[in-house]
């Protein structure tokens, strides 16, 4: 055990106190702060466009009644009036209405003034024109609020279970597909960083012969799963710098605009912490398989040069994770269905399926389960594969290595 813990400390101290590691946990925290400054940014230079507005009068006071925070309504008495205020910059438009009604309009839009939605203008106007033909035809006030009425329009997401339509629950799908999506994204960068960091140092001391010296006071396998330790502690530290952060925003957002506004941009109801658990453990358990197989890859490389290899299996596998994992919301054919639980593949692809309700929770459990026993076997394996190999020098190729490393390991102890 003092053996185990003095490794994975030599692997942490080292590697905590490299700049690639905190620019791994600093960019993301980065990130997140431009963003919330743009919103921030945004907002605070946003500005109402005003729009001069000449038409008869009942429809000019409806207009100015329709002000709100994107566009003022002013009215004036003429065309002259209102290209004059334009002129001076006192306006961002000019909006024309004939005397027969908001039927027909016309827009004159100053090049450099704030940005004017015709989309919003011309919803405004089509309703002033409702209420204007209405009144014309004499309608009563209840069937003009009848005919004015907006459609109520509910939507239900559902899934099919057994040959039967299921309605599932109406949280947003849009915003948990996006989530799981981003946490794919993470999980990408953090399994290329953390396997790269652990197949370096197994092919560094490869290539420094240094393994010879190693292995006549530790066994193999205690080095192996120090070094997962100490790669599993940084991991955690990381991961606890996130925590601190997000409860120091959280007790800040009262008190600082650009995180309330990020927060508040969140609906934080339309996640659900059955999704958020299976996202945590479908993310833990894709970080710590991707470690072992970039140790398992780095220990049949021969020397420094050749960790890059050791990191394409790494690479490709999380690859198709990914991009299966964006094409979930198109559908959900046969073969992600399978993605869904074929370990490597299945932390990404199976939170983004449970995203958009393609899976059940018992779906999620069984995959978490196929994974948790995979990761115990493939530990073991690595584990006898890393003891069988990590003294074999070869540049054959990855292919050609891990083929010996069986053939040596049915004769380790």
């Amino acid at each position: 055990m003092r053996k185990l813990k003095l490794i994975a400390g030599m692997v942490f101290r080292k590697n905590f106190r490299s700049f690639s590691w905190w620019s791994l946990v600093l960019t993301p925290l980065l990130a997140v702060a431009i963003i919330g400054g743009i919103k921030w940014y945004m907002n605070q230079t946003h500005e109402t466009a005003t729009v001069v507005v000449v038409a008869p009068q009942s429809i000019g006071a409806s207009l100015h009644a329709a002000s709100n925070d994107d566009v003022t309504y002013k009215v004036v008495p003429t065309s002259k009036r209102g290209q004059k205020e334009l002129k001076a910059k006192d306006a961002d438009a000019l909006l024309v209405i004939p005397n027969s009604g908001a039927a027909s309009a016309k827009l004159y839009t100053r090049d450099d003034g704030n940005n004017v939605s015709k989309t919003a203008i011309t919803t405004t106007l089509s309703g002033l024109n409702t209420i204007s033909t209405a009144q014309k035809l004499g309608l009563s006030s209840a069937q003009l609020a009848q005919l004015t009425k907006p459609t109520r329009l509910s939507s239900k997401s559902v899934s099919f279970k057994a040959n039967k339509m299921v309605i599932a629950s109406g949280k947003s799908d849009t915003l948990k597909t996006i989530l799981s999506l981003a946490v794919g994204a993470l999980m990408y960068v953090f399994l290329l960083s953390y396997g790269g960091i652990i197949s370096q140092e197994i092919a560094t001391e490869k290539g420094s012969r240094i393994e010879e010296s190693i292995l006549t006071a530790i066994r193999a396998s205690t080095q192996f799963y120090g070094k997962l330790l100490g790669v599993a502690a940084l991991l955690a530290v990381q991961l606890g710098f996130y925590a601190v952060f997000a409860a120091l925003a959280w007790m800040l957002r009262d008190h600082v605009p650009a995180i309330s506004q990020l927060i508040n941009g969140i609906n934080w109801g339309a996640i659900g912490w059955p999704f958020v658990l299976s996202m945590l453990a479908f993310f833990a358990i894709g970080i710590i398989s991707y470690t072992i197989l970039a140790a398992l890859c780095g220990s049949l490389v021969s020397n420094q040069e050749q960790a890059g290899m050791a990191l394409q299996p790494v690479l490709y596998l999380g690859m198709i994770g990914y991009f299966a994992a964006i094409n979930v919301s198109s559908g959900s054919g046969p073969i992600l269905k399978v993605f869904s639980y074929i370990p490597f593949i299945s932390p990404l692809v199976m939170p983004a399926r449970f995203g958009v309700d393609q899976v059940g929770i018992s779906a999620v459990l069984i995959a978490v389960i196929i994974n948790v026993i995979f990761l115990a076997g493939f530990t073991w394996f690595s584990a006898r594969a890393y003891r069988a190999n990590v003294l074999v020098y070869s540049d054959s190729g990855l292919m050609n290595a891990f083929k010996k490393s069986l053939t040596l390991s049915k004769h380790t102890k």
